[in-house]
């Protein structure tokens, strides 16, 4: 089993220039060149009941430099907290992954996967898709990462922010995932012990009308790629602190 493949390396930086994402200020970028442009992805959504103000639209930046060309995730418009937090939260997620090249024989993409996933009334949820190819690698390897703000405080919204009891969540989330993956044809033969509770098992989610979204990553085989679930808001009404059902659920 393959949840996770061999870290590359460590970054030998070189120069690194700025480039702004949407509606924010100037970010730092990785690699010896970096190119990154803002592109629309899709017509603006507005917040039910609310001013214009609070319109988000999703958006990408586009980042390219020596070994990595990625679409990232981003929004525009909206909450300034709420759009400062997601969009940086997203460009995190694909740095780490830039920041490992280290020659000419690595090199970093990003998945046609990777979108804004949900933009709600109080959340905002996003999912990346990195891959990552090795020097010397017989074949790629492909992450996830995710990330959900709360538009209300302008912050992230984390497992320990979920459930009342964590470990109790994590409880809920295991036998939960477990019964949906056994549902799914590819990942026959899914390792159990990947669907334990705790929490690096289910960190990697996001909010969906429909439920809590998690990647899994590689529970099964390479050739099976990575998995995710989709856990009912109902499932989980006994276990989540007073008030979240309604942000994460909007």
């Amino acid at each position: 089993m393959n949840k996770t493949a061999a870290v590359i390396g460590a970054l030998a930086s070189a120069a690194v220039l700025t480039a702004c994402g949407p509606d924010d200020s100037p970010t730092t970028g990785g690699g010896s060149s970096v190119l990154a442009t803002s592109s629309a992805a899709g017509a603006p959504t507005t917040v039910a009941g609310s001013p214009r103000a609070e319109t988000f639209a999703a958006t990408t930046v586009h980042l390219e430099g020596a070994g990595y060309k990625i679409d990232v995730p981003q929004v525009s418009g909206g909450k300034a907290d709420a759009r400062t937090e997601f969009n940086a939260a997203m460009r995190a997620g694909a740095q780490q992954w830039i920041d490992r090249i280290t020659g000419p024989g690595d090199s970093v993409t990003g998945g046609s996967d990777s979108q804004v996933v949900h933009i709600g009334a109080h959340v905002l949820s996003g999912h990346l898709v990195t891959i990552v190819y090795g020097a010397g690698a017989a074949h790629p390897n492909s992450f996830d990462s995710a990330h959900v703000t709360n538009v209300d405080t302008g912050t992230a919204i984390t497992l320990s922010d979920l459930f009342t009891d964590l470990q109790q969540g994590l409880n809920v989330l295991s036998t939960q995932a477990q019964t949906l993956v056994e549902q799914n044809p590819r990942a026959t033969g899914y390792s159990k012990s990947e669907l334990t509770p705790v929490a690096e098992h289910f960190h990697t989610w996001v909010a969906t009308p429909e439920g809590m979204k998690i990647y899994l990553g590689q529970i099964a085989s390479h050739a099976a790629g990575n998995i995710d679930v989709t856990v009912p808001w109902s499932a989980l009404d006994g276990v989540l602190k007073p008030g979240m059902r309604a942000v994460i659920g909007s």
